[in-house]
């Protein structure tokens, strides 16, 4: 048995919006804790990880482990129907997964759950030399302005200061960012100096996802990039992209 209450349509929505940045279909686990996602994208270039411990529920009752896999255009398009103050309850029955919206009006959606796959993806755990807190809207503007001149964003951190470059036919972009008592950055940790470059598309994507003030960015030279935010009170979503390697 599977049931659950959220009373925020805002809280459901941004996680919704989380997982179509990356997926086509979002394959929960839930068990008696919470719910939990990890997942590679289908070029498996990326990977999502999400949890939603059940204290984030107003109410939470699942007595055995369930997977739970679902179309996300489906999960989209019901999000949108979603009225701000309707109270939201989930459930499982018959291989559907029901989403009521409690409000001005009981509506009730039945979504035919999919097969799951064998199991997921291991998160992977590198040491990595950087790690920076920072606002996340600095780190979405960064973004942005390298990718008014190129594809790809080259991430360069030392000890002193964290810096996106972005290079192309048209032209070149640096946004450096240093830590002070007003800056967008606010902590920086470096064991070594680190230099690695990503796809633009994808940092773009998951920058629209990011509903906290902050984030985590964690990498290291040609290593995988960890992006750590809230989605929720208590819940946490990871995006890990792999490294475009130059080639010489």
């Amino acid at each position: 048995m599977f049931k659950a209450t959220l009373d925020s349509t805002k809280t459901w929505k941004q996680i919704v919006d989380a997982l179509a940045t990356l997926l086509t279909e979002a394959q929960f686990v839930a068990t008696s804790t919470g719910l939990t996602l990890r997942q590679m994208d289908s070029s498996r270039a990326a990977m999502i990880d999400l949890s939603l411990p059940a204290a984030i529920f107003q109410e939470y009752n699942c007595d055995k482990e369930q997977q739970i896999c679902l179309g996300v255009d489906e999960l989209t398009k019901v999000s949108k129907r979603m009225a701000g103050e309707d109270k939201l309850e989930f459930s499982v029955v018959e291989q559907r997964f029901h989403i009521r919206m409690i409000g001005q009006a009981d509506r009730l959606f039945k979504l035919q759950m999919l097969t799951p796959p064998e199991s997921p993806p291991k998160k992977p755990s590198p040491d990595f030399d950087i790690r920076a807190e920072l606002y996340a809207d600095g780190f979405k503007q960064a973004v942005k302005d390298v990718g008014v001149v190129s594809s790809h964003v080259k991430i360069v951190a030392d000890k002193d200061t964290l810096t996106f470059i972005g290079e192309g036919d048209t032209g070149e972009a640096e946004v450096s960012l240093k830590v002070g008592e007003e800056a967008t950055l606010f902590d920086l940790k470096a064991k070594n100096k680190a230099t690695s470059m990503y796809a633009l598309n994808y940092l773009s994507e998951i920058s629209k996802a990011m509903s906290g003030d902050t984030l985590i960015l964690q990498f290291s030279t040609n290593k995988p990039i960890m992006l750590d935010f809230d989605v929720a009170e208590g819940s946490r979503v990871s995006f890990i992209l792999a490294p475009r390697v130059e080639r010489r």
